[in-house]
């Protein structure tokens, strides 16, 4: 099951719950240097699953490394990549629902959720309307296992 967590969305600042979505979801959890495979299962997932009302993706993004101190600077990169992010959206799109970037400073969702290594190899977590885990997966190809899973529900 997800975790009754609840992190905070980079410009939207909507407050998502992960185990509490009322839609399948896909939770990918990355680092900086990780960030293109959240893009690839973004891409591949909107394919199948145009609305969000129908999937909601979110990158949960690893900042541990930055000390409280460092949060004002990367909080503007993380602005930029949300706004990069929403231009590409067609028009009439909503950002705040297309584009979810959730920060997490502390590690608190990556531990809840039982997730390592993410800044090596981004991990993606598929789960039902309920919050059950249904796909735990990391490495290559991504896109396609999470989208196989979302398929399967």
């Amino acid at each position: 099951m997800l975790p009754d967590l609840s992190l905070t969305a980079v410009v939207s600042d909507r407050e998502i719950t992960l185990n509490a979505t009322g839609r399948p979801t896909v939770l990918i959890f990355h680092g900086q240097d990780t960030a293109r495979a959240a893009i690839q299962v973004n891409n591949t997932v909107r394919t199948a699953f145009a609305s969000p009302d129908q999937v909601l993706i979110a990158s949960i993004i690893d900042l541990r490394q930055f000390p409280q101190m460092f949060h004002a600077m990367v909080r503007p990169e993380l602005e930029k990549a949300y706004r990069k992010a929403a231009d590409k959206l067609p028009a009439g799109a909503d950002p705040a629902e297309f584009v979810v970037l959730l920060p997490d400073w502390q590690g608190s969702a990556h531990k809840a959720c039982g997730v390592a290594g993410s800044t090596d190899e981004a991990v993606a977590l598929v789960a039902d309307t309920g919050g059950r885990i249904v796909t735990r997966v990391q490495g290559a190809e991504l896109d396609q296992a999470v989208l196989t899973a979302l398929q399967g529900l």
